[in-house]
């Protein structure tokens, strides 16, 4: 396949890095997707060569422990992960979200190093059980306290660190990091899901929890600066998502496409019908879109300008066209396609991820609309 307009826009340090996880995807995780999903339990050793690789810490500056390569990089690992399987690029981007935060607060360096080093795994903890309020609370002082559940939050037993939304005495709403070893924390049972199978997700029992509240460094503890740290770590875990998403639909497009140079129908291969090369054509170009928006998104965040819009359209879109995508590859296979046999279904319910709480679709389109009128 040609290149696109993204990748000659990479530098050599971004292509570098794109082409080791590549490499790695290819070597490791493809091979054992199909495990990982019908086991549906976290892929140690596959998270252990992430390690290894350095994944973890791309996105932390070195000042605090990290490679310090940029919220692109981030991306890009994020995007060939899934490409192979969805799992391991939704551990990557959940992971990411608490070192995003984190390390913008610039206040807890330790964190952030164990964060980057993986001997910290950290889950964002932001989904409500009523999506439309923040039910989660914090109490003022020195060290707040958490009270509230959290559904879906990743990594239950396993997690070091969680990135706690909550609301104050005041209803401002704000991120708070909690060790995993403080009191008052607790998991319920592990909730079965539908897609990203090896992604385990429990309810969160906070029950005065001990946190800290994050903000922004070198910016004033005020609720306009903790407003301005939640969006921003929102913005990005967005991104994050949206690349989740496209690797998906990648992946499975490729398939679909290798699929349809093999198999025979009337004695020709499916890829000399008509109908077979609209729809991997249709789903083509709507990845393709889909990468732009969260390439285009990335480097307006690493560039240090405005991107919530970006952000928020990158996600929206990317979920319409990795279900698009998705399904128009299961089609290429037929009657197979709905089958274990074939890799397209895995990813045709991975595709149907609903995040970590940063994508509801009326809130993304609120903040589209509030973005266009500036």
């Amino acid at each position: 396949m040609e290149r696109s307009e993204l990748d000659f826009a990479l530098t050599e340090e971004q292509e570098m890095l794109r082409q080791t996880v590549r490499d790695f995807a290819e070597q490791r995780v493809r091979p054992a997707h199909e495990h990982v999903d019908h086991a549906a339990v976290h892929p140690t050793d596959l998270v252990d060569g992430l390690k290894e690789l350095g994944l973890f810490g791309v996105l932390a500056p070195a000042e605090q422990g990290g490679a310090g390569m940029g919220f692109l990089a981030h991306v890009l690992c994020v995007e060939a992960l899934a490409e192979a399987g969805g799992v391991m690029g939704g551990i990557v981007a959940a992971h990411g979200a608490v070192v995003d935060a984190v390390a913008q607060d610039g206040r807890h360096g330790d964190v952030t190093a164990a964060l980057a080093s993986g001997e910290l795994l950290g889950a964002p903890a932001l989904q409500e059980e009523d999506h439309g309020a923040v039910s989660c609370t914090a109490t003022a002082g020195a060290t707040p306290l958490l009270t509230g559940r959290k559904i879906l939050t990743p990594f239950p037993g396993r997690a070091g660190a969680f990135l706690v939304l909550a609301k104050d005495a005041a209803g401002s709403a704000g991120l708070y990091l909690v060790k995993a070893d403080a009191r008052g924390i607790r998991h319920e049972s592990r909730q079965a899901t539908l897609g990203l199978l090896g992604l385990e997700t429990a309810v969160l029992e906070l029950d005065g929890a001990p946190a800290a509240k994050l903000g922004l460094a070198g910016k004033s503890d005020d609720a306009a600066t903790g407003a301005r740290a939640l969006f921003a770590a929102v913005s990005g875990l967005r991104v994050a998502v949206a690349a989740m998403l496209t690797g998906v639909a990648r992946g499975a497009v490729g398939h679909a496409l290798r699929y349809a140079g093999e198999r025979k129908q009337f004695d020709k291969p499916l890829l000399d019908f008509v109908a077979m090369r609209e729809r991997l054509a249709r789903a083509d170009w709507r990845v393709a879109a889909a990468r732009g928006l969260v390439h285009g998104a990335a480097r307006l965040r690493d560039r240090g300008e405005p991107c919530a819009l970006a952000a928020a359209r990158a996600r929206a879109f990317a979920a319409e066209a990795a279900m698009s995508a998705v399904d128009d590859a299961l089609q290429v296979y037929g009657g197979y396609g709905y089958s274990r046999e074939y890799p397209v279904e895995r990813f045709y319910r991975d595709a149907r991820f609903i995040g970590f709480g940063e994508g509801q679709p009326s809130v993304l389109a609120n903040d589209v609309v509030q973005g266009m009128l500036g």
